[in-house]
């Protein structure tokens, strides 16, 4: 931390982007339960067809690394830098992953 009790520029940078990608990937959990309840009978209701929606492994990983990362980000402040980097890099990480994995073939 700097003498005046806040930060370096590059941790709030970084808390930044943990919790810009922890609440963007907990959204998409949110949107891919909703996809997950409602793809079976919606399509179906309007003579589109049936449809399965997105897998429950990819609802609970969104979900799971979204609330995971908000935590994260609500109790962060209380940490060391070096506890508050690692975290936040964590949080990245695992959100590039699920990313990664959910949504790329």
């Amino acid at each position: 931390m700097t003498a005046a009790g806040r930060p370096a520029r590059w941790v709030r940078i970084l808390d930044g982007l943990a919790g810009l990608l922890a609440a963007g990937v907990l959204l998409f959990g949110g949107l891919l339960l909703l996809a997950a309840v409602l793809a079976p009978a919606l399509p179906s209701a309007v003579d589109l067809g049936s449809a399965a929606g997105p897998g429950w492994d990819r609802v609970v990983a969104h979900l799971a690394v979204g609330v995971v990362g908000e935590a994260v980000v609500r109790f962060r402040g209380r940490w060391s830098t070096t506890a508050r980097a690692g975290a936040d890099l964590a949080v990245v990480l695992a959100a590039v992953v699920v990313i990664w994995w959910g949504w790329w073939p």
